[in-house]
């Protein structure tokens, strides 16, 4: 995929998703590089994947950053994360923002995209209780690799809730009710308790410090205020809890085999990751299901391979589930969701 691909695929994505901001900036992208605008000149040089690596992302939360940092007023009044609202000169202001911060956009193109969207709990939270119904057992090990900041680690920290029942802190600020589930609903009746939690990242952040906060902000689309809320709200519980521990940085494969090493083999074990799967090379990939595999086999206890990866225009949530040596299942699909989490349905 070109760049000018990649743009324009992302506009369409947005859209989906309900950004008109940001359905017009991508477009406004992929005209400026044809005309061999300022776009042209930020990326030229660019040694990462155009759509792999999300180089639109990069660069539109490269200057969201500069935005939400009080250092682009002439953007800002036209975000309504900045308190703005779009105007007709957003495209116009946007290219000039752009020009003047041309520096930072170069700067953030270096930068990985992490929103740690906690949206996707809501597909966490379905394979757990899927997996803990299926083992019989009400506890597990929690582990997620391209953890991010850790935020949906604390899983057990949110509130769950729909028509099966509900699960984690009635009185948590994160919330996931009537307006979170498509149809049919997935079970959450059975969602077990975490035993431990731990996550790995290429390259994590930490929630008690302001300048990864304002990383993680700055990819939340300008003008979707239930994200910047829900993500304010799960940041605080992070800075407050006592267990909060930053992920380690670590390749995936390695770090799940040592990880697999220091829990007892009589206890289940979840390993989880979402919208993460195209950022690894073949070789990752190929050693993360290797290790997988062969403790899996090994263990005495249950172990279970859970993603929300994507599948076209939604994501969707497959496991493989292992029990004493044997293989229970093998990419069995459980939901479909938004790249948000939002509207999760179970499949049928």
């Amino acid at each position: 995929m070109t760049l000018h691909e990649s743009f324009l695929t992302q506009s369409r994505a947005c859209a989906s998703l309900g950004s008109s901001i940001y359905e017009q900036v991508f477009i406004a992208l992929a005209d400026n590089l044809k005309a061999g605008g300022v776009v042209a000149d930020i990326s030229a040089g660019m040694t990462i994947r155009p759509g792999r690596d999300a180089a639109g992302l990069r660069i539109a939360g490269a200057l969201h950053r500069e935005v939400l940092a009080g250092r682009a007023p002439l953007l800002a009044r036209h975000f309504p994360s900045a308190g703005g609202q779009p105007g007709d000169s957003l495209i116009d202001d946007y290219l000039t923002t752009l020009r003047t911060h041309e520096e930072a956009v170069r700067h953030g193109l270096q930068r990985t995209v992490q929103t740690n969207e906690v949206g996707r709990t809501t597909m966490l939270a379905t394979g757990m209780a899927f997996f803990a119904s299926a083992i019989d057992s009400p506890r597990l090990h929690l582990r997620e690799v391209g953890s991010s900041c850790g935020l949906n680690l604390n899983i057990d920290k949110y509130f769950f809730a729909n028509d099966t029942g509900t699960y984690g802190d009635k009185d948590s600020r994160v919330r996931f009710e009537h307006d979170a589930w498509g149809t049919p609903q997935p079970n959450i009746s059975r969602c077990p308790s975490i035993i431990s939690r731990h996550g790995c990242d290429i390259a994590p952040l930490d929630a008690r410090t302001e300048e990864d906060r304002l990383t993680l902000l700055s990819f939340v689309w300008p003008d979707q205020d239930l994200r910047f809320t829900r993500l304010h709200a799960a940041l605080d519980i992070a800075n407050s809890s006592v267990d909060y521990e930053v992920p380690d940085i670590a390749d995936a494969a390695l770090w799940l085999d040592e990880q697999f090493s220091n829990i007892a083999s009589d206890e289940p074990v979840l390993i989880f990751h979402s919208i993460v799967w195209q950022y690894f090379s073949q070789e990752t990939k190929d050693h993360f299901r290797d290790v997988f595999a062969q403790h899996a086999q090994r263990r005495t206890s249950s172990t279970a391979w859970l993603r929300m990866e994507p599948r076209g225009p939604i994501a969707d949530l497959r496991i493989d589930m292992w029990n004493k040596g044997a293989q229970l299942t093998h990419d069995h699909t459980l939901a479909t969701s938004s790249y948000h989490g939002l509207g999760t349905s179970a499949e049928q």
